[in-house]
């Protein structure tokens, strides 16, 4: 497999695991409803079953979002000038959060306040007498709730440009090894200096934690992005990548199983940023090895992500609504509420979203002259 490349190369490996990314994404938020951790509703009857792979879920899926965004900023440089990717990044994640904002948010908060019996009145006071009152979230009804991640990652774009500028001009030679790995220190350190005085909030302007640790893996993918040889050099050694993180998960599982370490300690927050870097390595590398090719289901859905990520919490939150309240086992509620999200947003995709100019434009989707020229490069979450 060639590490070589140029303006015209695609990663399709990349593409493959955003989408399989996303698509996790509606199985966790599903299971919030299911694990008892003060999510915005809840069933009565939780699943512990699912707590375990929902906390592991947790330390790989928006850990590997970040990465890839940061990897597109450097297949983005490569054709834009910083001006124009900070118009093109503006278009396709400010504009969407915002309006996201006033017409995805709300329903959330809205069935919220319904459910805890905060709110009696129809959805258009709700918005007038609450939303419009612009106090946030959670004392107040106005937030970004699912749609930090699109927040952060463009102060993210507008914070690292002009380093970003910089490493595109000076070209530094760095060569991929076994120092990659090391990577996971940093990650490790923030969460045991910065989590106990930062808990992970999402408000952006006191998440000092969360902040630095996307922050960093967002240059990780940058950084790995930039380095000729780097993706080949993952997949070659991608069978160590995932014994490392197996290894690192055994481990810490066993750790807690017998009491010689707790949750929320310094050696918790350390093994754990071990396990989701090596694992990411993995991703990276099973990924460059055995995703690298395009179909007509990668372009479909390389387009489709993005909005159902947008879409996609409220549509489970107005449906779990619903079906919470039904006398079904949890694991029939949890199946309902999956499929019944996965085709709802599918279908509103499919037949409204993509189908109006001005509805591309609010949900980032990407215009026909974006999508021809994009086709010949890797794209983050809202794509080239």
């Amino acid at each position: 497999m060639s590490s070589n490349f140029t303006q015209d190369t695609r990663y399709e490996f990349l593409d493959w695991l955003r989408v399989i990314a996303i698509f996790v994404l509606l199985f966790f938020h599903t299971g919030m409803l299911f694990v008892g951790w003060g999510w915005h509703i809840q069933n009565a009857e939780t699943i512990p079953s699912l707590e375990w792979p929902m906390d592991i879920a947790h330390r790989l899926r928006m850990p590997l979002l970040f990465v890839i965004a940061g990897a597109g900023l450097w297949f983005a440089l490569r054709r834009r000038t910083g001006a124009a990717l900070v118009k093109e990044r503006t278009l396709r994640l400010l504009v969407p959060a915002i309006l996201g904002m006033f017409l995805v948010v709300p329903p959330q908060v809205f069935v919220e306040r319904i459910a805890h019996g905060q709110w009696s009145g129809g959805y258009l006071d709700f918005m007038t007498q609450r939303v419009f009152q612009f106090q946030p979230y959670p004392a107040g009804d106005f937030s970004w709730h699912h749609l930090w991640f699109i927040i952060y990652l463009y102060v993210y774009v507008l914070l690292l440009m002009p380093l970003l500028l910089w490493w595109r001009r000076a070209k530094p030679v760095i060569r991929p090894g076994a120092w990659m790995y090391a990577l996971a220190l940093p990650l490790g350190l923030n969460e045991v200096l910065l989590k106990p005085l930062f808990p992970e909030s999402h408000n952006l302007v006191s998440d000092w934690y969360i902040f630095n640790h996307y922050l960093l893996l967002t240059v990780y993918g940058f950084l790995l992005a930039s380095m000729p040889g780097a993706w080949d050099w993952l997949a070659a050694r991608r069978r160590w990548s995932l014994a490392l993180g197996l290894t690192v998960l055994v481990g810490l599982l066993s750790l807690f199983e017998t009491g010689v370490i707790v949750h929320g300690t310094a050696t918790d927050y350390m093994l754990a940023n071990l396990f989701t870097w090596f694992s990411l390595l993995a991703f990276l590398g099973y990924g460059r090895k055995h995703l690298s090719f395009g179909n007509r289901l990668l372009s479909w859905a390389r387009d489709a992500s993005y909005p159902v990520y947008i879409l996609h919490q409220t549509v489970i939150i107005v449906i779990a609504y619903t079906v919470i309240q039904q006398p079904w086992r949890p694991w029939t509620k949890y199946w309902v509420v999956l499929g019944a999200t996965l085709a709802t947003c599918v279908l509103l995709y499919e037949f409204l979203l993509r189908r109006f100019a001005v509805l591309r434009i609010a949900f980032g989707i990407k215009t026909h002259e974006d999508a021809r020229g994009s086709r010949r490069q890797v794209t983050l979450i809202q794509t080239e």
